[in-house]
């Protein structure tokens, strides 16, 4: 149901609630009134009446009771009077009077004896018959009789319905205009402001930002208005940061890959310039003597110089791709070693989502410092969670944890403080023959998708240059665990090396 019908409803109901309680209250007094109105009018009429019966009755003129209700039957034929004597028995009456006997009749000694005025509404709601029952006394204050006026209340109950129709009209008209003025108001004034704000929501759900509701309202609707309208201008401000961010992320990976590319390049290259460099030399040395050689023929001279410069421009090639892969030296610094790791978490959480596994990151409250390459510690972080995301099926986990921990390079150096970095998946595990072999160059459990065997070389070259150590654990079918150790900062042993 729309608000505009509920609130229209709730309008309607509460003015019939306080209309009606009102036009009730004034119907009953209105009919007080009324009724108060024709009792009076009928007493003054019985004591008018009361004066001249009792003069009339003094003087023994009951002829001229007579006359004067006939009198009165002629004016308001719809009053009948009736004029009792000492002994309540009924001594004139008007054309009507004996029919309205049983109305009075009971009151007719109650009167005589007390001495007072009794008057009574009859039939149902008391609105059939308005009865006044008068004593009649001489001038010793004897009783003389009753005089009773009874007068039809048709007029009153006329009175009273047309009363009551018109104030049931007034309250229905006032409900329905009070309703409707209500509902227009709340049509125009919320509904529709709100029906703006929701088509609004509905087009930023579908991904557009730029969606405001102009403000027509001063009041409290206006405001909510103008608060979606700073809502949506702050929703898409970081919208744009998001995407900056997911743009830097993107980048950041594309360069971390790059330098993966070309850590794997420069192996390549210095594995390519150490096999043919010898041979390659050796090559050039004797066509550099054939060319030199005048007694041998020409074409044999020409074609030793052309292998002559051939040889050379393979060795100028060999050389310029290890200036290009050639490692820069790394900038070693005081680093917070979870800050690195964090950014390559983050990295990854978009193609852990993808690939359906949980990437998770545990860190103890206040780690120590170490010297290390800030790239170096996301190359190595890059290569072991790419490695542990590829070998975890969906619905697994990868899980990363920074703590504190101490390790030796080998069993005969003394123990060291360094930080841990581990790396656990639930992936396939790797066989025992294959764990011995993970460092070397060129080797891959991977070959089928792609792998190059140099991402772990890579990690055990880097954490090398930093004076720590990497190790595996991995069982099939049950995922690895791959714990690199970094020396802190203040460590006063970092130029020793593993037996």
């Amino acid at each position: 149901m729309r608000i505009s019908t509920k609130l229209g409803l709730g309008l309607a109901l509460t003015s019939a609630v306080i209309l009606g309680s009102h036009g009730y209250r004034q119907l009953q007094r209105e009919e007080a009134d009324l009724r108060g109105a024709s009792e009076h009018e009928s007493r003054l009429l019985g004591v008018a009446l009361q004066v001249a019966v009792e003069n009339a009755l003094r003087d023994g003129q009951s002829a001229d009771v007579r006359e004067m209700l006939e009198s009165l039957e002629l004016r308001d034929p719809s009053v009948d009077v009736l004029v009792f004597d000492a002994r309540g028995g009924l001594k004139v009456h008007s054309w009507g009077g004996t029919q309205a006997r049983l109305l009075v009749e009971s009151d007719i000694h109650e009167v005589m004896a007390s001495s007072r005025v009794v008057s009574r509404f009859e039939g149902p709601e008391g609105l059939s018959h308005l009865s006044v029952v008068l004593p009649l006394r001489g001038d010793d204050g004897a009783p003389l009789g009753a005089l009773a006026v009874v007068k039809p209340l048709d007029g009153l109950r006329q009175d009273l319905q047309a009363t009551r129709l018109s104030a049931l009209l007034s309250v229905l008209m006032l409900i329905a205009g009070i309703s409707l003025v209500g509902w227009l108001l709340v049509l125009l004034y919320i509904q529709r402001p709100l029906a703006r704000v929701a088509g609004a929501m509905r087009t930023v759900r579908g991904g557009d930002f730029s969606a405001t509701v102009q403000p027509y309202q001063r009041d409290e609707v206006g405001e909510l208005t103008q608060a979606f309208n700073a809502m949506m201008k702050e929703l898409a401000e970081a919208r744009g940061r998001l995407d900056a961010e997911v743009e830097t992320r993107i980048a950041l990976e594309t360069g971390l890959r790059r330098v993966d590319k070309l850590a794997t390049l420069g192996q390549l290259s210095a594995g390519l310039a150490h096999e043919i460099g010898s041979p390659l030399l050796i090559l050039g040395g004797r066509a550099q003597a054939l060319a030199a050689r005048t007694e041998l023929p020409e074409d044999v001279r020409r074609n030793a110089g052309i292998l002559v410069e051939q040889s050379e421009r393979i060795t100028r090639t060999v050389r310029q791709l290890l200036e290009l892969t050639r490692r820069r030296p790394t900038r070693m610094e005081t680093l917070d070693v979870l800050v690195p790791v964090r950014a390559v978490v983050e990295l990854l959480e978009l193609d852990a989502r993808k690939r359906g596994v949980r990437l998770a990151l545990d860190s103890e409250a206040s780690l120590p410092a170490v010297l290390a390459d800030a790239d170096g510690v996301q190359q190595v972080a890059l290569n072991l969670l790419t490695n542990a995301l590829r070998a975890t099926p969906r619905g697994g986990t990868v899980r990363v944890s920074l703590a504190r921990g101490a390790f030796r390079l080998a069993p005969a150096l003394r123990e060291r403080e360094g930080v841990r970095l581990v790396v656990v998946d639930t992936g396939v595990g790797i066989d025992a023959e294959c764990q011995s072999r993970i460092f070397e160059p060129f080797f891959s459990t991977w070959p089928e998708q792609g792998g190059t065997g140099l991402g772990l070389a890579v990690v055990k070259a880097i954490v090398a240059e930093h004076g720590g150590a990497v190790s595996v654990a991995s069982r099939v079918g049950a995922g690895s665990e791959f714990t690199v150790h970094l020396p802190v900062a203040d460590d006063d042993s970092r130029g020793e090396v593993a037996a």
